[in-house]
C-alpha cells in the first residue's frame, strides 16, 4: 500500500511539473500571433518594392531567410521585468 501510494506522488509530481496552464499556453500563443502577423504578413514596403519584378527563387530565398530569423527570435527566451 506504502509503495502504491509512492508510486501515485511520483506521478503526480512528474505531471505537475510537465503541466502548461491555460494562461501559460494563451499568452504564448498570443506571443507567436504577434511574432508572425508583425514581422511575416506585414512585409515593409521597402522590401515590397525590392522584391516587385524580381525571380521568384530570389523572392522565395528572401522570405525564407525573413521566416527563419523570426522563427530565431521566437526560441530566445524572453526577458520578464
Amino acid at each position: 500500500m506504502r509503495l502504491s501510494n509512492a508510486v501515485r506522488r511520483s506521478k503526480l509530481e512528474r505531471l505537475t511539473r510537465n503541466t502548461v496552464t491555460m494562461v501559460e499556453c494563451e499568452a504564448t500563443m498570443e506571443r507567436i500571433r504577434a511574432v508572425v502577423s508583425a514581422e511575416l504578413l506585414g512585409l515593409p514596403g521597402s522590401l515590397a518594392e525590392t522584391l516587385a519584378g524580381k525571380d521568384p527563387a530570389f523572392i522565395q530565398l528572401i522570405l525564407e531567410r525573413a521566416i527563419h530569423k523570426s522563427l530565431e527570435r521566437l526560441s530566445r527566451p524572453e526577458i520578464y521585468f
